[in-house]
């Protein structure tokens, strides 16, 4: 654990509910963190500090957007939510957060996954090294793709290692360590980018997801029906790409559908 300090790391809050920013604030003064700020939305951070622990349904920027606003801005990422699925964590791992942490977690683990990112610049729990090794074993890119070390680092934390009990297991030291977790996040997030929607794709799925017809969605889009049906086509084909066991028969619809459930796609603000 931290102990307090003149010159603690310090943590800023993204969360719209007021009680839920105010437990996180409290435990993190309690374990020697010192909090820099807290906001209900990404565009209202003042004071980032060290790292930023963002919730992923926020107004405004949400989900991976949000992540990729702070990002950009230099801030480093802990992502966390308490209904995100797997497609969701993998896209905000590709937009640049350093981890994820549900909100359900054990108070210590929370605490270690904000001192990870502070110190480590990852923090990487079992479930999380599981969907990214299964994510690249899955959908391999054809070249350039993780290799022997960082599978095996990927494989330590499955088994619920900290980053020290994985740096030990494997003879490497902490900075070792980073290098091949920052090889595994350069990957998956090529590989995501890859199969992600585009913007419009991701608004289109957003319409459906809420029940608008062809029609419906192509008003509020400003477009035709018939971009409609091929931005469906197009999203058909990377949730293909981006689930290897599903149906070739899929309808169009119902793969959008899906997919914004799966991606928290359905909750997107633009």
């Amino acid at each position: 654990m931290l102990t307090a300090a003149v010159n603690r790391p310090s943590v800023a809050i993204v969360d719209e509910h007021p009680i839920t920013a105010a437990g996180i604030a409290g435990q993190l003064a309690e374990h020697g963190f010192a909090v820099a700020g807290v906001a209900a939305a990404v565009e209202g951070l003042a004071a980032p500090g060290d790292a930023v622990v963002c919730d992923l349904r926020l107004p405004g920027r949400s989900g991976p957007e949000a992540v990729a606003f702070l990002v950009e801005r230099g801030h480093r990422v802990l992502a966390t939510s308490g209904v995100a699925g797997p497609e969701e964590i993998l896209d905000v791992i590709a937009s640049g957060a350093r981890g994820f942490v549900a909100k359900t977690a054990p108070i210590p683990i929370f605490m270690q996954a904000v001192q990870d990112i502070i110190e480590l610049s990852y923090f990487v729990s079992p479930e999380l090294a599981y969907l990214v090794l299964s994510d690249a074993e899955r959908r391999p890119l054809s070249m350039g793709d993780i290799g022997v070390t960082e599978r095996a680092v990927l494989r330590q934390f499955v088994r619920g290692d900290t980053a020290s009990e994985a740096a030990a297991a494997l003879g490497m030291s902490a900075g070792a360590l980073a290098d091949a977790l920052s090889v595994v996040w350069a990957r998956a997030r090529t590989r995501r980018i890859r199969l992600r929607p585009t913007p419009r794709e991701r608004q289109l799925m957003t319409l459906v997801a809420g029940g608008c017809s062809h029609k419906e969605a192509a008003a509020q889009m400003s477009i035709t029906a018939v971009t409609v049906a091929g931005y469906l086509k197009s999203i058909k084909s990377k949730y293909l790409a981006a689930h290897p066991g599903a149906s070739e028969s899929i309808a169009p619809l119902t793969a959008a559908r899906r997919w914004a459930k799966e991606s928290g796609t359905d909750h997107w603000r633009g």
